[in-house]
């Protein structure tokens, strides 16, 4: 349950200055075609075999994600670490990845969640281009920096938790495929 308030506020409060804009774009009495194509382009980001988001990988090493604050970030996000600590206090059980069955199927969560973030990324900066063809920069910079927050943290984080995983595999020799 807590687990999707955290992902309720931070949709709600992420996707609140896109769909000011679009509210606004829409208020002009703009054509909704725009709109239409910038959706079917997130989509279509979203789909790209996982080999081509694979290249988008920041790092192989832990480390860059760390300096990144990509630890930081984890505290705040579903199951993270405020979560397992508040379930932990009343007693219920705190999920631990710690066998190759667990460590696959928490590969294809991370995949699941980081293809989202792609398509919401892709819309986001579309958002923002437009914003700034429509003059709203003010607004522009709100959802680029919601963008930053809600699309461009979380992947880096699902990088992350996909190199401990893999990580982890290799030191139990497992096979690491998904």
């Amino acid at each position: 349950m807590l687990n999707q308030l955290i992902n309720v506020f931070w949709t709600i409060a992420s996707f609140a200055a896109v769909g000011y804009y679009w509210g606004l774009y829409f208020a002009e009495r703009k054509s909704p075609y725009i709109l239409i194509v910038f959706v079917a382009l997130s989509i279509l980001g979203s789909m790209l075999p996982r080999k081509w988001l694979s290249a988008l990988t920041l790092s192989n090493d832990r480390r860059t994600y760390e300096r990144l604050g990509v630890t930081f970030i984890l505290r705040f996000v579903q199951n993270g670490t405020f979560v397992k600590r508040i379930e932990a206090k009343f007693g219920r059980k705190v999920s631990i990845v710690n066998n190759q069955k667990k460590a696959l199927a928490y590969l294809g969560t991370i995949n699941v969640q980081e293809r989202y973030h792609y398509c919401c990324l892709v819309f986001f900066i579309l958002s923002s281009i437009s914003a700034l063809f429509t003059g709203k920069i003010a607004l522009a910079l709100l959802i680029t920096l919601s963008n930053i927050i809600y699309n461009i943290y979380p992947i880096l984080l699902q990088q992350y938790n996909r190199l401990r995983i893999h990580s982890m595999l290799s030191r139990q020799r497992m096979p690491a495929t998904y």
